[in-house]
């Protein structure tokens, strides 16, 4: 919590450049031509937002198997920049990184969804960290940028109703079976949550998708609860082969 509060005192000393270049920025955390390079529209996939090649409307994996949540919105592919900033929020408590990338999600959604669209979600929640898991990083990355959409978008939070029970391994580097294996079970739902979830739609937010293990393992037990419809909003999308390759 400490070093959490020096850095943002740092990060308020600093003189104003793009977290991006580095150049000048007047006043804001990203300059104009950085900001304009992410927020390219790209082709992909309108189900799990798979950076796709040729323009279709969906990949290949989605034509073939049902998903639990309805579909995926990413800011981009998981590469540079949007690859440094995830790891410089998550593994270097560079706090500011996380309100970059939550404004940068927030105006890539708002140029796709209509406010009506929007205001037919009834709650926001972050993918939840295992407490040990917390405990080490001292944040949840996911909830850093949920609670600047919730600001901004004006959805409530769906707060102490969803817990992740089980410390799972690493999933980089698993097969797609192994990381279903992984996470099976992962999530509990706590039954005296005063919010009720049953038939409410839900949108998750979460930092990176790459096979939707985790997801789709989240969906499933919110499907148990008889939760309507799962939207999920991430920074990035990750493609199978390059993530498997690490």
């Amino acid at each position: 919590m400490i070093t959490q509060q020096v850095n943002k005192l740092i990060e308020l000393l600093l003189p104003a450049q793009c977290l991006v270049c580095a150049l000048k920025s007047n006043n804001k955390l990203i300059c104009l031509y950085c900001e304009k390079k992410i927020l390219l529209e790209r082709t992909y996939c309108k189900h799990c937002a798979l950076s796709l090649i040729k323009n279709a409307d969906y990949c290949g994996d989605c034509l073939k198997k049902n998903n639990f949540f309805h579909h995926i919105h990413a800011l981009g592919d998981y590469k540079k920049p949007l690859s440094l900033l995830i790891k410089q929020l998550k593994y270097q408590q560079q706090l500011i990184a996380g309100e970059l990338l939550a404004s940068l999600l927030i105006k890539s959604v708002l140029s796709r969804y209509s406010k009506q669209q929007l205001s037919e979600f009834d709650y926001l929640l972050a993918v939840p960290l295992h407490p040990k898991k917390l405990k080490q990083r001292g944040f949840n990355q996911a909830q850093i940028i949920c609670d600047h959409l919730c600001k901004r978008l004006d959805i409530p939070l769906l707060e102490n109703c969803i817990t992740r029970r089980k410390e799972t391994t690493a999933q980089e580097g698993l097969s797609i079976q192994k990381r279903k294996v992984n996470l099976s079970g992962a999530f509990a739902c706590n039954k005296n949550n005063p919010q009720k979830i049953s038939g409410k739609s839900i949108l998750i937010i979460d930092d990176v998708v790459t096979t939707g293990a985790t997801i789709n393992s989240l969906c499933q037990l919110l499907k148990e609860e008889e939760v309507n419809i799962i939207t999920v909003f991430c920074i990035s999308r990750t493609a199978l082969d390059k993530e498997m390759g690490n």
